[in-house]
């Protein structure tokens, strides 16, 4: 049986990962979403050129909410994923997930910003060459 990555394109694993982080955020009541850029692609992998992949960061005003509530709702959002979920509890609540449609997300609930970073899968591909295409 072949892996994930070696089915999905570069293309596909950006785009999975934009959407999985959108599709996280859109599952908690909070305005003021937005991306700080767009996905930035990398190297990953043993050799450079060989494999890349994107990552990705949105965020937006902490609301005036139950963080704890957001971090489980967000949790329970990446488990049925497919993905593996550790929650960290603490003034700030932080959820890490991996597995499923990207390499891993992160979901932080402060202090003052709420966020979800993550990255793509690793995937065939030039990140030099990759970069240029985004950007033409």
């Amino acid at each position: 049986m072949a892996s994930l990555e070696a089915t999905v394109s570069a293309d596909e694993a950006r785009d999975s990962l934009v959407s999985t982080v959108e599709d996280s955020a859109a599952q908690l009541d909070v305005a003021g979403w937005s991306r700080s850029h767009a996905p930035e692609v990398g190297d990953c992998g043993p050799g450079s050129g060989d494999k890349a992949n994107y990552s990705y960061t949105y965020g937006a005003p902490a609301p005036d909410s139950d963080r704890e509530a957001d971090a489980r709702r967000v949790a329970d959002y990446w488990r049925s994923l497919g993905m593996e979920v550790r929650l960290v509890e603490g003034p700030a609540y932080v959820v890490y997930g991996s597995g499923g449609p990207v390499e891993g997300l992160t979901f932080s609930t402060g202090p003052g910003r709420y966020f979800i970073a993550g990255e793509s899968l690793c995937v065939p591909g030039d990140a030099a060459e990759l970069r240029k295409q985004d950007n033409a």
